[in-house]
């Protein structure tokens, strides 16, 4: 009982929770109203279906079935069945088009595998034809409460900072000033696993001051980074190497460079520079920047890949730019050089102009190749925009629909409140997931830490914009899965599925920032 309490007390001053106690009656009955809403709803002709890989739906789905009008050109009605494999039965409803949204029927499915056929109705009711047909899961929607956490925020942040500054891995770098390979194969993604080596260790520093081998192993990192760099000449001079080796899937990308990598790395530069006033550190993530500028193409955007030796993209596909315009906007709004805003601004507009109007928000992994439309969607880029908007209100009230139309895309595809009886891209099913969590991207269907915390920070910074308590519910319920994944030794595992035993620090660091930030919301 005494845990319980000092759970509740904790997160009463992290989470602001005594402004307003939660009635969790009332959360899941408005949950499954708000679910009857479907995310950006497909118009032929005017606006997209986003929806046509997806296999799991929260919120009651539209799909594009208009292939009958050419043997029944003007039909009666539309008729929409439903089957459920949870209990047998089929579900029906008629309509005047093929691409109607399922609410008429959603609260009455139970979750589960769902079987839908649309079929098209010939005016005198004898003729029926499919107009389209799919497979698809209807997953639970936000039902609390949910678990709470074994133990508070504050220990397993002591607990996680620990355990990341006594890896073997990380402790080398003390001795050698480049990765191991051997401790940590990770390292063959080269920007993100080092970048997160920096990221870690002034974590640590924060809290340890005193130990400054944190702080010679966060610039040893970063010097590594600065060497391995494009030369300079090169058409992505000052780029960080995206892979090192031929581990994993390093190889298959070897002289490529990711377009959103070094925006990350240029980051962790900056924070270095914000604690040891190296300038240096400063000037690498400049140079970072201005590359940024030289290489952005007309549109706005850059290619997702580039050849560095050609300079020549890899890919016909674009980069979505959030996380660039983020590292951006730094030297802008904290160190006031206005030079790169219009590169920002540019970038912003072309995002305005695609994803946000075809929602084609594609994954942006450094171990996935980029692929056609709606082949791989992800909540990174989407979750990242709906910050941007939320954080700039004051420009634009109209942002906040498009930004809760983001977060509600990303909680449909990609949040799972318990096991949606689905199997992964491996085969493996989800019944021993751990949920809450949060799906990482279509290439990769299963539970990740840093895909839970990009929604926490989401949904959290949805809550503090607009005081609307579902937000804040839906952040504790996924922060406390967090604390309660770890395991003895500190560690937050990367994957919540049985089966995989890979541990990315860049996945674990972003949980330990996460924790951070709630911790430092309690203290002031």
């Amino acid at each position: 009982m005494r845990k319980i309490i000092i759970f509740i007390l904790s997160f009463q001053s992290v989470l602001a929770f005594s402004q307003v106690a939660a009635d969790y009656k009332l959360l899941g009955e408005q949950s499954k109203s708000e679910s009857l809403n479907p995310v950006r709803l497909g118009i032929i002709g005017k606006q997209a279906f986003w929806n046509e890989k997806s296999t799991m739906f929260i919120y009651a789905p539209a799909f594009n079935f208009n292939n009958s009008s050419w043997i029944i050109p003007e039909p009666k009605y539309y008729r929409y069945s439903a089957f459920s494999f949870k209990d047998n039965k089929e579900y029906i409803f008629t309509a005047n088009t093929p691409f109607e949204s399922l609410a008429p029927i959603w609260n009455k499915i139970p979750v589960g595998e769902i079987y839908l056929k649309v079929e098209a109705v010939s005016l005198d009711e004898q003729g029926f034809v499919l107009a389209g047909n799919r497979s698809f899961h209807k997953s639970a929607c936000f039902t609390p409460p949910y678990p709470v956490t074994k133990y508070p925020f504050e220990e397993a942040f002591q607990k996680g900072l620990k355990f990341q500054y006594n890896q073997p891995h990380i402790k080398k770098w003390l001795l050698t000033g480049k990765p191991d390979h051997n401790e940590h194969s990770l390292y063959c993604y080269s920007a993100l696993e080092v970048g997160s080596v920096i990221n870690a260790m002034l974590l640590y520093n924060k809290y340890f001051p005193e130990n400054d081998t944190s702080l010679v192993i966060a610039k040893k990192a970063a010097d590594y980074l600065i060497l391995n760099s494009e030369p300079k000449g090169n058409s992505l001079e000052y780029f960080p190497q995206v892979y090192e080796g031929t581990d994993l899937n390093a190889g298959k990308f070897t002289d490529e460079i990711i377009m959103t990598e070094p925006a990350s790395t240029g980051k962790s530069y900056l924070d270095l520079y914000d604690k040891t006033k190296e300038k240096k550190y400063f000037e690498a993530a400049e140079r970072i920047a201005n590359t940024y500028v030289k290489t952005q193409l007309p549109s706005g955007t850059w290619h997702i890949r580039i050849n560095k030796k050609t300079g020549k993209s890899a890919s016909d596909e674009f980069c979505i730019p959030v996380n660039i315009t983020n590292f951006l906007s730094l030297f802008v709004e904290k160190y006031k050089l206005n030079k790169y805003q219009k590169t920002m601004d540019a970038a912003i507009a072309w995002i305005w102009e695609n994803p946000v109007k075809t929602f084609n928000w594609t994954g942006q992994f450094e171990d996935v190749a980029a692929v056609k439309p709606y082949q791989n969607l992800s909540k990174y880029e989407a979750s990242w925009f709906a910050q941007y908007l939320l954080n700039n209100l004051d420009k634009d009230s109209s942002y906040i629909f498009t930004a809760k139309e983001l977060i509600s895309f990303c909680e449909d595809q990609f949040v799972v409140w318990e096991s949606p009886g689905i199997y992964d891209n491996w085969g493996n099913a989800s019944d021993r997931w751990h949920t809450p969590a949060v799906l990482e991207q279509y290439h990769c269907y299963v539970p990740i830490d840093a895909s839970a915390v990009q929604m926490i920070n989401t949904f959290y910074l949805a809550y503090k914009k607009t005081n609307e308590i579902m937000y804040r519910e839906k952040a504790i319920a996924l922060a406390n899965s967090i604390v309660n994944t770890q395991k003895a030794d500190g560690m937050i595992p990367t994957f919540w599925a049985p089966g995989f035993s890979e541990f990315w620090n860049n996945c674990m660091i972003s949980s330990l920032t996460m924790l951070d930030k709630f911790i430092s919301d309690k203290k002031n």
